[in-house]
């Protein structure tokens, strides 16, 4: 995978961070959404956001990632929502897409936030307050009513990558056969006819970056079993690991791992076909791809 791929977008457009991690069992409710689950404690990501979540929007907004990557997203997101009004965030993070869809929106949308980290949900909630429903969630154990109208996800469990020449899905499920799975609950949470749309973002790649107050940011990026840094033998669905520091002075203050799985886009768009939701088209931006709900 290569770790800095120029954009097709315009210059000024840079892709966001992912987010996800896993956290205790613990009982929720999606309502009136999804019916009560109960939220296994597999670690099917081997991902932690909450050494790093109260660093998060430093970083975003530190230069590194363009903080108006966000209004981008949210205002081609809004146009391909068109009159649909409920909707299912996957991965919503501390809340900045979804702060800028409802302001764009005004109360038009009602949307559910749901992700893995218990602490990423309280920022998301001191963002957004009431205006709307965030429940830390486990997409691949979601067991949910066929009541959204669309979802998306900009830097949640899945999502798109420049990759070469062309796209590749990113994945926070290790396994394919986790894939399938919470393709298949979001599938049956999302209404015939909905949309799936799935952000388009920059290859991770490693770099540094300083931060305020004397911190600096780091990652580092690497392709699992490569030893010599050529980036070869990637094929079906190589497998990635991201270490994220923050550090003061040198000593790490935060470190978070995590890993990932790229399909090349081909075998991506056949596994969401499979699950539910074939390719439809690609925004004129470039920024979304969108999947339609069979």
């Amino acid at each position: 995978m290569r770790s800095d791929v120029p954009g097709r977008r315009p210059d000024s457009v840079r892709r966001g961070p992912g987010t996800g991690d896993r956290g205790a069992r613990t009982q929720v409710s999606i309502a009136p959404y999804c019916r009560p689950v109960a939220v296994a404690t597999v670690r099917r990501v081997a991902n932690s956001y909450t050494p790093l979540s109260q660093y998060y929007d430093l970083i975003v907004a530190s230069g590194y990632y363009d903080y108006r990557a966000y209004d981008a997203y949210a205002r081609t997101l809004l146009a391909q929502l068109d009159d649909r009004k409920d909707v299912l965030e996957i991965g919503v993070g501390s809340g900045l897409v979804c702060e800028r869809l409802l302001e764009l929106s005004g109360a038009r949308l009602r949307i559910t936030g749901i992700d893995e980290s218990d602490s990423m949900i309280a920022q998301a909630r001191a963002r957004l307050g009431h205006r709307v429903q965030l429940i830390r969630h486990d997409i691949a154990e979601l067991t949910a009513l066929p009541a959204f109208d669309a979802a998306y996800s900009v830097a949640g469990v899945w999502y798109q990558v420049e990759h070469a020449a062309d796209t590749a899905l990113c994945s926070h499920l290790l396994e394919e056969s986790d894939d399938i799975r919470a393709l298949k609950n979001l599938a049956a949470a999302v209404r015939p006819g909905g949309s799936l749309l799935l952000a388009v973002r920059q290859g991770h790649r490693t770099c540094q970056r300083p931060l305020p107050g004397g911190l600096v940011y780091t990652q580092e990026v690497r392709r699992e079993g490569d030893t010599d840094g050529d980036g070869e033998g990637e094929g079906e669905g190589a497998r990635y690991v991201k270490d994220c520091f923050v550090r003061r002075a040198g000593e790490v203050v935060a470190h978070q791992r995590r890993r990932f799985r790229v399909y090349p886009q081909d075998r991506a768009d056949q596994l969401l076909a499979e699950c539910g939701f074939p390719f439809e088209a690609a925004t004129g931006d470039g920024l979304l791809r969108q999947y339609r709900r069979t």
